[in-house]
Order: structure tokens, then sequence, then C-alpha cells
């Protein structure tokens, strides 16, 4: 494949990801909703949780079917269903619309079937490096918190929040559009000996995701993204009231979260790449230690420079688990990586909702504590895996074989 051609697919991918990443604007307009449209705090929450819960299940749907069909039509039909959601709750905004359809059905089931399209189609253009194409699809998805967000609070301060969603959503949608039009066609991953098996043979080879679940490399890798998120998780949602109750200027709480932002970004490129070379557990036993040390470092913190730097800390151990999802996948599951991938992403996307409620429920520096108490179990799970070899690939499930002709020409 020509590098021209890699890069057409990749920035095709790439942009995708990058509208999909407006789900960071919402905290962002999140108090300009409550003071002009009056929503109770609940409902706002609500709005933001809707998105998890629509891109659980739409990142293991379209893992399933991206496997079987050809990635472009996934980014497609992702990239439709944003339009949809945002269509509907930008000229009918209500409490109800906003989340069912900008959140759970937009941002949230459309993000996961992007996510699945644009993950085949980066795993397409560097078949060589599956680590390298998971960490940069999900980094562009993370790099847009510390550049969208800053410009939707100015354009909400000036125009209000509703206006600045319709800008932002129109903006990113055409952009998705373009480039992902510009995208040269992707096959679907060949499912049988040859790169002309059709879908139905897919569907025959195909293992059933019961048995994905079954595999050690599997369940055990979704139980290090349970382990390997909840800090930083709860770091995004906690980082800035825990600078103001240490009673440091607003510019410092600014400047943590933003850190956090971009080491989430960058944890997961970095992470992705450094996952091919290294391995896969080491990278992540590695990041696993930086969560523990980003504890204790803001379980003692006092000072700005300090509480800066453990948030950048803290953001890179959030997202490298999110960059090796493909190389996880890939080493589990080479017969059915796009299906690996959705299972073991819902485990990134729950360790992450948890965190946020765990460390509301503890609150306080003592949060950090107990959620240190996660990265020292997922520790024991990279231990775990160490110990587990990679066993052969089961047999494909196929079709009965049709009985042979007998000496005339009849079926025994």
């Amino acid at each position: 494949m020509s590098r021209a051609r890699r890069l057409r697919i990749l920035l095709g991918a790439l942009p995708l990801q990058f509208a999909f990443g407006m789900v960071y604007s919402w905290g962002a307009v999140a108090p300009y909703v409550q003071q002009e449209a009056h929503w109770p705090a609940v409902v706002v929450s609500a709005v933001f949780s809707a998105t998890p819960i629509g891109y659980g299940t739409g990142i293991v749907i379209g893992g399933r079917l991206a496997d079987r069909v050809p990635p472009r039509r996934l980014c497609w039909a992702g990239l439709a269903l944003l339009a949809s959601g945002l269509a509907i709750a930008l000229s009918f905004p209500s409490e109800l619309t906003f989340t069912f359809f900008y959140s759970m059905l937009g941002l949230g089931f459309g993000g996961g079937v992007a996510l699945a399209g644009s993950i085949a189609a980066g795993r397409h253009a560097i078949p060589d490096l599956p680590g390298a194409a998971g960490g940069l699809v999900t980094a562009a998805y993370a790099v847009a918190a510390p550049i969208q967000v800053p410009v939707v609070s100015l354009l909400a301060a000036a125009f209000g929040w509703l206006a600045a969603l319709r800008l932002q959503g129109t903006v990113m949608l055409a952009v998705a559009a373009l480039t992902l039009a510009l995208m040269p066609a992707v096959p679907a991953p060949a499912p049988g000996p040859g790169p002309a098996a059709s879908e139905a043979t897919a569907r025959q080879t195909q293992p059933r995701l019961l048995s994905l679940l079954r595999r050690p490399r599997v369940w055990t890798a979704i139980l290090l993204e349970l382990a390997a998120t909840p800090l930083g998780s709860w770091a995004f949602v906690y980082m800035s009231s825990f600078a103001r109750g240490l009673a440091l200027a607003a510019a410092v709480a600014t400047a943590a979260i933003t850190a956090v932002a971009v080491g989430n970004a960058a944890g997961r490129l970095g992470a992705g790449a450094a996952s091919d070379r290294f391995g896969v557990d080491r990278v992540l036993a590695a990041f696993l230690l930086v969560d523990l040390a980003a504890a204790g470092l803001l379980f003692a913190a006092n000072g700005s420079l300090l509480l800066v730097a453990t948030a950048l800390l803290a953001g890179a151990a959030f997202g490298a688990p999110a960059g090796v999802v493909s190389r996880l996948a890939a080493d589990a599951a080479p017969d059915a990586p796009n299906s690996a991938f959705g299972l073991i992403f819902t485990g990134f996307a729950a360790g992450a909702g948890s965190g946020s409620l765990l460390g509301a429920l503890v609150g306080g520096r003592q949060s950090w504590l107990v959620l240190a108490l996660l990265p020292l179990a997922g520790l024991a799970v990279v231990a775990l895996r160490l110990r587990l070899r990679p066993g052969p690939v089961p047999a494909p499930r196929t079709a009965r074989p049709e009985p042979a002709p007998g000496p005339e020409g009849r079926t025994r």
C-alpha cells in the first residue's frame, strides 16, 4: 500500500474522532445551561452520563460489524447517527432530547460505531502496528478536549450555550464529512483464507462473543481496563475543585484540568505506539505505576507546580489504557480483533464511569488513596497475564459440509 493511500485513510478516520470529541464540551457549557435554561443539576449530569451507556452499546455492536463489513461504511453510519442526534436535540432543545438524542444516540451510540470503523480503518492503514493505530485514533478523540473546550467556553459566554453548540456541531459535522468523503475504499477484513471471502463466510467463521469472553487474555484485558482507568477519570472530574480546595489561584485550577486533558491525549498516543515495541503488558504495568505515583503525590500535594505536574501524570495514566486496547485485542483475538476491541473497550468505559462515582462517594484527599487500590489490583492482573501464554486460536466455526456424493451421483 502506498504512503499516500495510508495517509488518506488516516485523514478520513482521525477528524471523525475529533468531531466526536465534542462530548467534552458539555462540561464547559453546563454552567450556562443551568443559568439560562434552569435545568436541574441532576439532568445536566444525566446528559453527560448517558454518553457512556450509548457508547458501550455502540462499540460492542460496531466492533462485531467491523469484522464483517468495510470500515468506511461504519464510519458513515456513526456520522449519520451523530448528525441525527444533533439535529433533533439542537432543533428541539429539552432535557429529554439532549439526554437521549444528543448524548446517548449521537455522541454515545454513534461514537461507538464510528470508533469501531475508525479503528478497523487505522489497522488496515498500518497493519503491522495495531497499537500505534489504536493510539492515533483514540488520541484524536481525546485531543478535542484541550482544543474544543476553550473555544466553546468563549462562544457560550458571548452568544449563549445553545448557539455555541449549534455552531460547533455544524463545523464538526462538515469537517468530518469532508475528510471521510476523501477516504479511499477500505475492504472488510478477510474472514477466510483468501481476500474474496464473503460476508456469509465471515458470519460462519467469526467466533461468538461468549467464546471470546472465555479466552483468558480477553477477560484479563477487561479486568486491566477496569483497574487502570478509575483514578484518571476521577482526576478529570475533581481536579479543578481539588485545586480550589487547596486555596490555589483559579489559573492553577484551569492549568491542572488542562494538564489532565493533555496527558490523556499524550498517554493514548504514546502507550499505543510503545505497546507495539515493548509489549502491551509491560507498557500497562509502567502506567499503572505512574497511576500509583500520581495518587500518592496528589494526596500530599500543596503547591501549584506539583499539582499541575501530577495532573499531567494522572491524565497520561488515564489515556494509556484506551491507547492500548487495539493492541490488547489484536494479541487476544487475532481471528476477531474488532469484536475483541469492542468487548475490551467496554472495560475502559465501565472503569471510567465507576471512578467518578467512587471518588465522589469518598471525597477529599482520601479519594486518591482509595482509588489507588485499583491500580494495585491491576498490577496483580498483569502478573497473571505474564504467566498466560497466548494459546492457539480456536478453529473457526464453519458451515456443515455437504454430504459426499455416492457412486451413482446421489448423496449418501
